[in-house]
C-alpha cells in the first residue's frame, strides 16, 4: 500500500466517522429531552435497536420518526403524532422547557415558544422564546442575587454560631462541674434538717411529758384536798341534818373548802394555759438554740431556710440551662450549626383570621383570639435538613393527631408563610432562611444563567 492509498484511506474512514457522528443530531432526536437521548444512542451502532419503554417490541433507527406508531407507549415516535399517547419536548431555549402530547405536531399552531413542534415547514412559528423568558430570567437573577447575599449571611452566622456554640459548652461543662456543688450542699441540708427535725420532736415529747407530770400533780393535790374535806365531813341522811350542817362551823368550812377547790381548779387551768404558752416560747427559743449550734457551722433556722431556698432557685437554675444547653449541644449533628441561631425563637404569620408560630426544635401552634391549638411539637429534620417536622400535635376530632411539615428556603429573613392544610389536619408552611443559601446551590444558578444567554442568540440567529 503507497502512501497516497493509505491517506486517501484514513480520509474515508474520517469521513464515515465523522458522518456517523453528525447523524447523531437533534434533528434525528426532534421531541426527545435531553435527558432521554442517551436511550436511543444505541440506534447508531451497527445494526444497532431499542426497545421500547414498555418492553414490548423493539424498533431499529430506520423506524425512529417514520410516522408509524410501533410502540404502544410511542417511544419510537416522540416527534410525530403517529402515537396517540406519544408526548412531545420543547426545548425553549431562553425560556422553560415544555411537553405537548404528540397530537399537537404540526397541526398548523405554535404550541411551543421556540416552533419547534411545527417543523413541517407549513406553519411560520416565530421564535419568542427570548421575549417570553424576559421575565422568568429577571426573576432567575433576582433568585441569583438572594443567593449571593443569603450566602454572605450564612457564612456570618455560621461564625456567631461557632462563637455562641463554644461558650454554651463551656457554660455546660462548668454547670456539670458545679451540679456536684450543688447536690452537696442540699445533702448537708437535707441532713441538717433532718437532725433540727429529730431534736425539735425529743423537746416536744420532753415538753409534754413535763406537762403531763405537772397536770397530775395538781391533779393528785386537788384530790388530796378534796379527800380531807370529805373525812371531816359528818354524814347526813335527811333535810335536818343537811340544815344543821350548813348552819354548823364544819359547814362553812366545807363551803370554805369547796371555794377554796374551785378556785385551786381554776388557778390550775390558768397555769396549764400559761405552761403551755410558756412552752412554745421555750420550744421557739430551743429550736433557734438547735439550729444555732456552732458546731454545725450552717447558722440560725433561718439562714438554713434561706440556704435551702437559694439551694433549691441554683439546683433548678441548674437543671434548666443544663436542658437548654444540653438541647443545643445534641445539635451538633447540624453540618455547621447553621440552625444554631433559630433555638429558642419564634417566627409568626397571620393569615385570615389565623395566627401561625413556628419555633423550631419546640412546637408550632395556630392561635385564634385567646384559643390555641398546637400544631406539633418538635419531632427531626427531613430531606437533609430541608424540611421540618413537627408531629403529635393536639388531635383532630374524629381524627388524626395534627402536624406540620415546614419546608424551608433560602431567603434574607427568617419568615413564615404560605401555611395551608392539603390534608385534614395534616399542615404545611414555608420558611426563609439563610441557612438554605448554599454556595453549591447558587453555582448551580449561575450555570444555568450562563447556559440560557448562550443558547438563546445561537437559535435566535439560526431563525
Amino acid at each position: 500500500m503507497n502512501k497516497h492509498t493509505l491517506i486517501l484511506f484514513i480520509f474515508i474512514f474520517i469521513f464515515i466517522i465523522s458522518n456517523s457522528v453528525s447523524s447523531f443530531s437533534s434533528n434525528d432526536l426532534i421531541g426527545v429531552a435531553p435527558q432521554d437521548e442517551v436511550y436511543y444512542k444505541e440506534l447508531w451502532s451497527s445494526g444497532g435497536s431499542v426497545k421500547c419503554r414498555d418492553g414490548s417490541k423493539s424498533f431499529t433507527k430506520a423506524r425512529l420518526n417514520d410516522d408509524f406508531c410501533d410502540c404502544f407507549d410511542g417511544t419510537d415516535e416522540p416527534g410525530t403524532s403517529a402515537c396517540p399517547t406519544g408526548k412531545f419536548y420543547c426545548r425553549n431555549a431562553g425560556h422553560s422547557p415544555r411537553i405537548v402530547f404528540s397530537s399537537r405536531i404540526n397541526d398548523g399552531i405554535c404550541d411551543c415558544c421556540d416552533g419547534s413542534d411545527e417543523y413541517d415547514g407549513k406553519t411560520n412559528c416565530k421564535n419568542t422564546c427570548w421575549e417570553a423568558g424576559k421575565v422568568a430570567r429577571d426573576a432567575f437573577k433576582e433568585k441569583i442575587a438572594t443567593y449571593q447575599q443569603g450566602v454572605a449571611i450564612r457564612k456570618h452566622e455560621i461564625e456567631e454560631a461557632k462563637i455562641s456554640a463554644a461558650k454554651d459548652e463551656a457554660e455546660l461543662s462548668k454547670l456539670k462541674s458545679e451540679e456536684k456543688v450543688l447536690k452537696g450542699i442540699v445533702e448537708q441540708l437535707k441532713e441538717h434538717k433532718e437532725q433540727i427535725e429529730k431534736a425539735l420532736e425529743k423537746e416536744r415529747i420532753q415538753k409534754e411529758k413535763e406537762e403531763k407530770q405537772k397536770k397530775e400533780a395538781e391533779e393528785s393535790k386537788l384530790k388530796e384536798r378534796n379527800g380531807e374535806d370529805k373525812v371531816d365531813e359528818p354524814v347526813k341522811s335527811d333535810d335536818d341534818k343537811a340544815e344543821i350542817l350548813d348552819n354548823s362551823p364544819a359547814g362553812q368550812d366545807l363551803k370554805q373548802h369547796a371555794e377554796s377547790a374551785l378556785e385551786v381548779v381554776h388557778n390550775g387551768h390558768g397555769s396549764l394555759d400559761n405552761g403551755e404558752e410558756h412552752s412554745v416560747k421555750e420550744e421557739d427559743t430551743s429550736e433557734v438554740a438547735h439550729v444555732s449550734d456552732p458546731d454545725t457551722g450552717l447558722g440560725s433556722k433561718g439562714e438554713e431556710a434561706n440556704q435551702k431556698d437559694d439551694a433549691g432557685m441554683s439546683t433548678a437554675d441548674f437543671q434548666f440551662l443544663h436542658t437548654t444547653y444540653g438541647t443545643l449541644m445534641r445539635q451538633r449533628t447540624w453540618p455547621e450549626k447553621e440552625f444554631y441561631s433559630l433555638y429558642g425563637q419564634c417566627f409568626e404569620s397571620k393569615q385570615n383570621k389565623y395566627v401561625y408560630k413556628v419555633c423550631p426544635f419546640k412546637q408550632a401552634t395556630q392561635e385564634e383570639g385567646y384559643s390555641t391549638t398546637r400544631l406539633g411539637n418538635w419531632k427531626n429534620f427531613e430531606e437533609s435538613y430541608n424540611v421540618m417536622l413537627f408531629s403529635n400535635g393536639d388531635n383532630c376530632w374524629n381524627g388524626p393527631d395534627r402536624s406540620l411539615k415546614v419546608r424551608l428556603r433560602c431567603g434574607l429573613k427568617v419568615e413564615v408563610a404560605d401555611v395551608n392544610e392539603p390534608s385534614r389536619c395534616e399542615y404545611a408552611a414555608t420558611l426563609t432562611t439563610p441557612a438554605l443559601c448554599l454556595e453549591g446551590k447558587l453555582k448551580e444558578l449561575k450555570d444555568e444563567l450562563e447556559v440560557l444567554d448562550k443558547q438563546q442568540p445561537q437559535i435566535h440567529d439560526e431563525l
